[in-house]
């Protein structure tokens, strides 16, 4: 084999490492000790925050012009107006709804949520709701982990740039605590056949070259 087609094939093992390592996880975190500072909401337009290479920006979705997220110690929520207490809650009438916005496709590994109330028997236990790509996910199995309760979503494959986090039911009230998120990489189909295509690339570069 050519000096030309080993180098050729290094530059492909490269990249295809390149992009395996990639899929870092990134975690967000909200949840902070309770100090005197962060007792009392803190309202925004847009929360922009970053991890690594991904970075993420959190906005109320409401029907009310005044809508704002809301930051304290205990994590992050909407505040509609009209005496909102600022968690992600619903009722009879509406339900708060906190907008993820990444600033690359990602894979969403998993959500934290603070004040999580399981109920008894199921009875007056909080519930959310997922939406990507048109598509809406109920989320009830959790790690039953207190202060923070933590939804796995690994199996749901959640992929995009856009997730729409919605408080469900008419007693929810909570807070999201943490986002975990990895970059979406290329399938295992797709890296191979991308190797297969730079390795035919430099085959024909180097035909090319013996030929001149």
């Amino acid at each position: 084999m050519s000096q030309f087609i080993k180098s050729s094939l290094l530059a492909t093992a490269a990249v295809l490492s390149l992009v395996a390592s990639s899929a870092h996880a990134e975690s967000f975190n909200f949840y902070q000790s309770k100090t005197l500072s962060n007792l009392v909401d803190t309202n925004s337009s847009v929360i922009n925050v970053t991890s690594g290479n991904i970075g993420l920006a959190l906005s109320a979705v409401s029907t009310s012009s005044s809508a704002k997220v809301t930051r304290r110690w205990d994590g992050v929520g909407v505040n509609s107006g009209l005496g909102d207490l600022g968690d992600l809650n619903s009722t009879l009438l509406s339900s708060n709804t906190l907008q993820l916005t990444f600033n690359q496709v990602v894979s969403l590994n998993s959500l934290g949520f603070s004040s999580w109330d399981n109920g008894i028997f199921g009875i007056g236990a909080d519930k959310v709701s997922i939406t990507t790509g048109g598509k809406t996910y109920n989320l009830s199995s959790n790690d039953g982990k207190s202060p923070i309760t933590t939804f796995s979503l690994g199996s749901l494959g959640l992929q995009g740039k856009t997730f729409l986090i919605t408080a469900q039911g008419v007693t929810s009230s909570f807070r999201l605590a943490n986002v975990n998120a990895t970059l979406a990489v290329p399938e295992a189909g797709t890296s191979a056949m991308l190797g297969l295509g730079l390795a035919g690339i430099a085959l024909v570069a180097y035909r090319k070259s013996r030929k001149a």
